[in-house]
């Protein structure tokens, strides 16, 4: 939700924002101008600064809109994406490019070798990248550039547009602007569809689909507890240029309803199959991918609707739970409900993540995870934790897993769970099920957000 009111002044009572109209010509004062409106002589003086980055440089058409893109995918801006991703398309990039930019766990190609960017491309998205995460670009990147560029003023004129659209984009999103907090970067190559999904009576789930085409193989991902689809944001962009995706919030997360009454992993995983029919989506299903609370809700899928998919990956789970979680979850439940989900985030992304991590307190991502948290439902949390005390999925799952292939993963640093996931996986190959286990070096309790790009290529490998 926007953080500041939108400022719209009449046409001909201001003097600035009848300027930015001029700029801004059919379209008018966008959501962007609105929300500078509120300090109008930063508005003018911001309407100055992009005229020139924009449309007064001497950049090719396509290298400036790839290093605003870049630029739109490493900060997480949606509005600025989506505003500029048809801008780039009018200018000559393609689909395939547009997913290269947009991805950015798989390694950037090299000047040498581009494809499928060319050579300016591929140098001017290196040089994108380094200057938006790393601020100081190495000297070889500038170098790289400099190859394809006329001359200095160029120089000048590409690190003036990815240092301008870094400050639009981290106004766009620390004020969400366009309301698009809650709205992931779009997929390229995808056509991204959005259901709510009946389940239950008076019970619906937030699903979304990013699909490539009919002949791609199907993969669904389940969220953790106190999370919503997001947390699978990093990886999806190299997955979906292979693969159609499904992703949703479980009950009582994100955007899907609050239940009326405490969930089970049974009724979870009922949930899975209940996404795929209504959806009409051919089964069985590539894989698969589930995490904590969904890496539980995936194993006891198998139970009831093992025909539904021939893979499955289940991350930083148990198959069975401890005794002692119980009384533990009772107490994270009666904390939530006194003093709402804050002081629960508080100490639970600390216990998610190992020390030095950049998403927890002081990191340079410390708000992503957190604010899932705190975004959390009370009451749909506590109907989700009701799944997690007392289960026991072991007995019979060697059996439900015959004929599948199986991937169990842990961050290496989940405290007991590599040992948890490691043991389990060799019980269950005692029992004739096809299974194998990775640690993922360094991560913590969701390791395709703190460890994304080792997650991408053990998942990658074993999708293949």
């Amino acid at each position: 939700m926007p953080r500041i009111p939108y400022q719209n002044p009449a046409p001909g009572t201001s003097v600035i924002g009848d300027a930015i109209r001029v700029r801004r010509g059919a379209r008018g004062l966008t959501p962007l101008d609105q929300s500078l409106l509120n300090a109008p002589e930063i508005a003018s003086g911001w309407n100055s600064l992009l005229g020139a980055v924009r449309t007064k440089n001497s950049l090719p058409d396509d290298v400036r809109e790839l290093m605003i893109l870049r630029v739109a995918a490493r900060n997480s801006a949606t509005f600025e994406w989506i505003h500029h991703a048809h801008v780039g398309v009018d200018a000559g990039l393609t689909a395939p490019q547009l997913s290269v930019i947009r991805d950015l766990y798989t390694p950037l190609p090299l000047p040498s070798s581009p494809a499928p960017l060319s050579p300016i491309q591929a140098a001017a998205l290196r040089f994108a990248d380094a200057s938006t995460f790393s601020v100081n670009v190495p000297q070889a990147r500038i170098d790289d550039l400099k190859e394809y560029l006329k001359n200095d003023q160029q120089l000048l004129e590409a690190t003036a547009v990815v240092a301008t659209y870094n400050m639009v984009s981290r106004l766009l999103v620390t004020l969400d602007v366009g309301d698009m907090g809650p709205v992931s970067v779009p997929l390229p190559e995808t056509t991204q569809e959005e259901h709510d999904i009946e389940v239950e009576a008076g019970v619906k789930l937030h699903v979304q689909v990013a699909k490539r085409d009919d002949s791609s193989p199907w993969l669904i991902f389940v969220n953790s507890l106190m999370t919503n689809q997001k947390m699978w944001d990093e990886v999806l962009p190299a997955l979906s240029k292979k693969y159609n995706l499904i992703t949703y919030d479980q009950r009582g997360h994100g955007k899907s309803s609050t239940p009326p009454k405490p969930c089970t992993l049974e009724v979870l995983s009922d949930d899975i199959a209940t996404i795929l029919s209504t959806l009409k989506i051919p089964t069985p299903i590539h894989a698969v991918i589930g995490v904590s609370q969904g890496g539980a809700t995936s194993l006891a899928l198998s139970h009831k609707h093992s025909a539904l998919f021939n893979r499955l990956i289940a991350c930083d789970t148990q198959a069975t739970s401890p005794a002692a979680n119980a009384k533990a979850w009772d107490e994270r439940i009666a904390l939530a409900r006194s003093k709402g989900m804050k002081p629960l985030a508080d100490v639970t992304v600390p216990r998610w993540f190992p020390a030095g991590s950049e998403y927890i307190e002081g990191g340079r991502r410390e708000a992503h995870v957190h604010d899932m948290v705190t975004g959390t439902d009370v009451e749909g949390f506590a109907a989700g934790a009701a799944a997690l005390q007392g289960y026991d999925i072991y007995p019979g799952l060697a059996a439900a897993l015959k004929g599948k292939k199986v991937l169990l993963i842990a961050g290496e640093r989940d405290g007991a769970l590599p040992g948890v996931l490691k043991g389990l996986k060799e019980n269950l190959e005692k029992d004739g099920v096809d299974v194998a286990f990775e640690a993922i070096p360094g991560a913590g309790h969701l390791p395709m957000i703190d460890g994304a790009r080792v997650w991408l290529d053990v998942v990658q490998k074993f999708l293949a």
